[in-house]
């Protein structure tokens, strides 16, 4: 179980996990809860009527290509989208840009951790380091490493469609490295926890940079100063913003 842990983990899935549960709060709305994984884009498909135009979110995890079909589907429903309190992982690198309007009411955070692309240009030394630690057998090191690493490239190319498919700028799933350098100074502050970094781009760069528009955030800048971070405690999440990365590239 460790070793599938650490092969999710490294796709990009955060958790091993059955479905979110989908529900219908009113005749307008459809609330998404818990990981993103296989079968919700039936499940949405299914909830959705004439009538639905928005969909609630409180995901922190969940499968990159689930994701990206859920993405789709919001896209194609033109669904607007509302954090209720965390859109994370792969919820927000794929559902949140979906959707045609996007809100983040006060005390609701966007956070953004490496993209499909990115856990792709790990080297197989890094692959096999990682899952020998995790206790892969050294005789199933070279199989599993080349296993891995083609699920990696498999998804991030699977990624670079579905920017294209949505107009999303390629660096929107490239940024986060630069937010993560600056990171570890901020983590020396919390040398007690096991904190995990995030990324939470403002909306003006979002719809700038890399061309996803329609977001209304809340009060984002002042819960971020006047660091330019903001620690989660229940969450053990340090979430950063744009101080590390320079004008649109």
């Amino acid at each position: 179980m460790k070793r599938l842990i650490v092969m999710g983990i490294m796709a990009g899935i955060g958790t091993l996990a059955s479905a979110a549960q989908l529900s219908r709060v009113d005749s307008g709305a459809i609330a998404l809860r818990g990981p993103i994984a296989g079968g919700d884009v039936d499940t949405l498909r299914q909830l959705a009527t004439p009538g639905t135009t928005l969909l609630r979110v409180n995901s922190d995890a969940g499968e990159p290509q689930a994701a990206m079909q859920l993405g789709r589907l919001v896209r194609q429903l033109r669904l607007d989208i509302a954090i209720d309190t965390v859109c994370a992982g792969s919820c927000a690198l794929y559902v949140f840009p979906a959707a045609r309007h996007k809100s983040i009411p006060g005390g609701a955070v966007l956070a953004l951790q490496e993209s499909a692309f990115l856990r792709a240009q790990a080297s197989p030394a890094q692959m096999r380091r990682i899952l020998a630690e995790a206790g892969v057998a050294a005789e199933d090191l070279e199989r599993d490493t080349a296993a891995l690493a083609a699920q990696l490239t498999e998804t991030a190319a699977q990624e670079a469609s579905f920017a294209a498919e949505l107009g999303i700028a390629s660096a929107f799933y490239r940024a986060f490295p630069q937010v993560a350098a600056q990171a570890e100074s901020v983590r020396q502050r919390f040398p007690d926890q096991e904190a995990v970094v995030y990324w939470w781009p403002a909306a003006t760069r979002l719809a700038h940079c890399y061309g996803i528009a329609g977001v209304e955030e809340g009060p984002r800048a002042s819960r971020l100063a006047p660091d330019g971070y903001l620690y989660v405690p229940a969450l053990s999440a340090l979430v950063m913003g744009d101080q590390a990365l320079r004008a649109c590239p």
